[in-house]
């Protein structure tokens, strides 16, 4: 057996074999070298396992699952189960890490002591083809807080997180998505940081976001122009980060003149009574979107089976989460 890495990755995944292929070449590429990949697959029926074993790199492994869970924290768990780093780092099958995102998270982990910490993500709104050619690139910067703390108001992609193996096993397993309002990944962040974790925020861009939940019929199409454009944009172009960042922070400002002067004054509203009620529920120990998601969705597990309808893909029944 090889020896324990300082890094374990671990992917969930699921039929998306193309889009996988880009999110294990870009740990590949990591200047961090000292790492394990786990992929793992919700039961996949494709050529998942073909294409994983295509790259012939000791330190990546892939497992299957024998049931579909139909959501991240099956395979997530078992990632976890398996992983044998001091650090733990997951990244989603549609994301892409840039090459210094491990090692400039592992190193200010180890400056300030933190428990897990997290850096901003870059996340692609969908474009067309004909926009990438163009180079009409839209960007958001997600997972921005006010300080430079832990906000539960403010969404964390998992693909962003990196946190010592002793936080993974106090804070234990993800919970399923039948048991939550919210997605598995916020509630496992909202669990640890009530736990007392320090969580510290490393304000550094270094992994980018593809989502397919922003991204209608997504599960259903094996193939992602917009992932093999970025991806190929990350490898060649050096000003790549630079240019995405540049469009994302124009996009911050326009919004925030909307709202600056007024328009739409409804939204403003609304997000200001958000984030009392949010506040408070926090205060209670309940997560601040899990009202705003029972509202909405119902009952748990409707948030991920409406996410799962967008993407392509069957929802599961209250007899299947079992």
């Amino acid at each position: 057996m090889r020896p324990a890495p300082l890094v374990s990755v671990i992917t969930a995944t699921y039929n998306r074999s193309r889009v996988l292929t880009h999110a294990v070449e870009s740990v590949r590429r990591s200047t961090l070298e000292d790492w394990e990949l786990l992929v793992v697959g919700d039961h996949c029926t494709d050529d998942t396992a073909e294409v994983v074993a295509s790259f012939d790199d000791p330190r990546i492994s892939f497992v299957n699952l024998p049931r579909n869970a139909g959501e991240q924290s099956a395979p997530y768990n078992e990632g976890l189960r398996l992983a044998r780093g001091r650090y733990i780092a997951f990244l989603n099958h549609d994301d892409l890490y840039f090459p210094d995102h491990l090692a400039s998270s592992v190193a200010f982990c180890q400056q300030t002591g933190a428990d897990l910490v997290w850096s901003p993500m870059l996340a692609a709104l969908p474009g067309t083809e004909a926009d990438l050619a163009a180079g009409r690139w839209q960007f958001t910067l997600s997972g921005v807080p006010r300080g430079d703390g832990y906000d539960p108001r403010v969404f964390i992609f998992a693909s962003a997180w990196l946190l010592t193996r002793e936080l993974a096993d106090r804070a234990g397993p993800w919970r399923p998505a039948r048991e939550t309002f919210v997605t598995s990944s916020q509630d496992w962040l909202f669990r640890a940081w009530r736990s007392g974790a320090r969580m510290r925020f490393l304000p550094h861009v270094s992994s980018l976001a593809v989502p397919a939940g922003a991204r209608r019929g997504a599960y259903a199409e094996p193939l992602s122009p917009e992932h093999d454009y970025f991806a190929a944009e990350m490898q060649t172009n050096p000003r790549f980060r630079e240019i995405a960042l540049e469009i994302a922070a124009m996009g911050s400002a326009r919004n925030a003149s909307r709202y600056g002067f007024g328009r739409p004054w409804h939204k403003a509203i609304g997000l200001t009574i958000f984030r009392q009620a949010g506040g408070l529920a926090t205060r209670l120990g309940v997560h601040p979107f899990a009202l705003y998601a029972a509202v909405r969705y119902g009952r748990r597990g409707n948030l991920i089976n409406a996410m799962r309808r967008y993407t392509g893909l069957r929802a599961k029944t209250p007899r299947e989460w079992n």
